[in-house]
């Protein structure tokens, strides 16, 4: 009893903790053991754009009740957000608060992941792609949109993600090998890809005008330095609206290049070394959330329609006794 006397006081005496403190102590942990740089700031992001929503900075850590949780999803479910929204909601807030019951500034409780349908993935049309990849006239188009253009055609052409885009160097391009290192994964591993014979030449030709070298960055900012997510994003929607297309994400175009894959007949093993996986199970659910209708490749391969087109490409079909 003396024991559960004196964990209670502790937890009472760390519940004085403001949420904006405890917030700031668990950054500092993310980044002690080595979390990448995109991670720690989608942590940020989520404290200052959606929790902050809820609570206030200065409130004591206590506040946050399994009830109120409860709460928050009900009402971003009544308000029409969609199911991997509030389940991504409570997957980061699950993760800081468990740092906060490691720590004794909370009395742990259970956090439910909400079960969700998830929603296909959404993809660039062909006509779209088609408008996005035109060439730019270079002797009147700004230098913005040519380095757009080149950008739409790397993740058209690489299926990359965006954070691993806007740390690709020039010297990752390996012309005659055709080959892109993504030296900067999710996964931390480096990876090469096929460099497609297209991008080859429209990277060729956009390094060349870009009087880009070695060592720098192969979609910089115009003083030459790295671009952040939130630039690419905004370069891209001027780029889209000059295009007459409607942006829907960046790392939209990744999911175009998985669906036109398969679509082109890729199988899923070449596209799980594509997409930098590490696991052949991230690419199955990748694939599941696609919008693919495999109903004719797989009519294809029918065993009854396969028997009765060899019955009818001859006079009769005979089988073994």
């Amino acid at each position: 009893m003396a024991k559960l006397r004196l964990k209670t006081l502790k937890i009472n005496n760390n519940s004085s903790k403001t949420i904006e403190e405890c917030y700031s102590e668990y950054m500092d942990y993310c980044k002690s053991i080595g979390l990448r740089q995109a991670t720690l700031v989608s942590k940020q992001r989520f404290y200052a754009y959606e929790l902050l929503k809820h609570v206030s900075a200065d409130d004591k850590i206590s506040i946050i009740t399994q009830k109120k949780i409860e709460g928050w999803i009900n009402s971003m479910i009544d308000y029409g957000y969609k199911g991997n929204t509030y389940q991504t909601f409570v997957i980061k807030l699950k993760a800081f608060l468990t740092y906060c019951f490691t720590r004794e500034y909370l009395k742990e409780y259970e956090i439910k992941i909400p079960n969700v349908v998830l929603e296909k993935k959404e993809i660039y049309t062909e006509d779209e792609l088609k408008k996005l990849l035109k060439k730019p006239d270079l002797d009147t188009c700004l230098v913005g949109d040519y380095r757009s253009f080149a950008t739409v055609s790397f993740l058209v052409g690489a299926g990359c993600r965006s954070t691993t885009l806007l740390n690709v160097r020039v010297k990752d391009i390996d012309f005659k090998k055709e080959m892109i290192l993504f030296a900067h994964m999710k996964t931390k591993r480096q990876v090469n890809v096929p460099l497609s014979k297209s991008l080859k030449l429209i990277l060729k030709d956009y390094i060349e005008t870009m009087n880009l070298k070695n060592e720098d960055i192969l979609f910089p900012k115009l003083d030459g330095t790295k671009m952040s997510y939130d630039t690419l994003h905004e370069n891209l929607v001027n780029y889209f609206k000059h295009c007459k297309v409607k942006m829907r994400g960046v790392n939209t175009f990744r999911n175009t290049f998985a669906t036109m894959f398969v679509r082109n007949g890729g199988d899923i093993y070449r596209l799980k070394l594509l997409l930098g996986h590490s696991n052949i199970k991230t690419t199955e659910r990748y694939v599941n959330l696609l919008p693919i209708d495999f109903k004719d490749d797989l009519l294809q391969y029918n065993p009854l329609d396969i028997l009765n087109k060899k019955k009818n490409g001859t006079s009769k079909m005979k089988i073994k006794k």
